[in-house]
């Protein structure tokens, strides 16, 4: 488990005095969520399928200075759920951040005609139902001025291969983002999606160097991004900076989604990027005199 930040919390961030619940917060792009909000002052509730590693989250988190409990748990399942958020506002004093970051990740990947239906139903459960009962769950509880951050993907608009019953499952969770911000607006409660692009994850971690160079190379910015990318444009949309902004989809992939074709498909265009200092309105300049 990758473990938290030194770096403890703010007691004058912009979460404090606040409690967020980030699901599937025991690790990965989660645990960066939780770190971020716990470092900008707020009490965090992590929740994850596997009870010691949700523990070990929280644990780390209470070692860096922060409120935190675990709350583990399927979030596909109501009961649990409901039982995730009584925990984290009884132990914790409410609720005005959830994230919904729990994922089943690309389970029954391959071939459309080998999709097996029960992978399709494993990442539907988790993916857009598990953000259905979370968000219904806490929105019960939570106070006008709160906020819902759904962790969709760019696979939502731009398809991967092979990863349909994926892909799909975030479609509809950012289907899920657009209606939710309209039943909850009248109650002061936005809710917004953040869409990662590649992203350094545990699975990363196990590629060779070839393979690590191969998921870089079509990113405009030049590298992967990391959790904490991910968990600043979570700690944004959570916080009053975004006190105007609901039902919308903020994409952080370094640019991936922005062209039309990566570098290779068109050996002509690909060059160096300009030197600036050797530029002028864009025109390369000739030797120095």
């Amino acid at each position: 488990m990758t473990t938290p930040c030194s770096e403890g919390p703010s007691t004058g961030g912009r979460f404090a005095g606040k409690v967020a619940l980030v699901t599937g917060g025991a690790r990965n792009i989660g645990l960066a969520i939780a770190v971020r909000l716990a470092a900008e002052g707020a009490a965090v509730a992590v929740n994850g399928p596997d009870e010691q590693e949700a523990a070990e989250a929280a644990a780390a988190l209470r070692d860096g200075g922060a409120r935190a409990v675990a709350c583990p748990g399927d979030v596909s399942d109501p009961a649990q759920v409901a039982a995730c958020v009584a925990r984290a506002v009884e132990a914790l004093g409410g609720l005005d951040v959830l994230v919904n970051n729990a994922a089943a990740a690309m389970v029954g990947r391959g071939h459309l005609f080998d999709l097996d239906p029960a992978d399709w139903d494993r990442s539907f459960a988790v993916n857009a139902r598990g953000t259905f009962l979370c968000t219904v769950a806490a929105a019960r509880v939570m106070p006008a001025g709160a906020a819902v951050v759904n962790i969709s993907s760019v696979g939502a608009t731009r398809a991967h291969r092979s990863a349909v019953a994926y892909d799909a499952s975030k479609g509809a969770v950012e289907a899920t983002t657009r209606a939710t911000a309209l039943e909850l607006a009248p109650l002061g409660i936005r809710v917004n999606a953040v869409a990662p692009g590649p992203v350094i994850n545990d699975r990363y971690e196990l590629l060779d160097a070839a393979q690590k160079h191969a998921r870089v190379r079509p990113v405009p910015l030049g590298r992967m991004g990391d959790g904490s990318d991910v968990a600043a444009a979570v700690a944004f949309l959570s916080s009053p900076d975004a006190s105007f902004i609901t039902g919308q989809v903020l994409t952080v992939d370094g640019g991936l989604t922005a062209q039309i074709r990566p570098p290779g498909t068109d050996p002509s265009l690909d060059r160096p990027a300009p030197d600036p200092a050797h530029t002028v309105a864009g025109q390369p300049q000739g030797p120095a005199s």
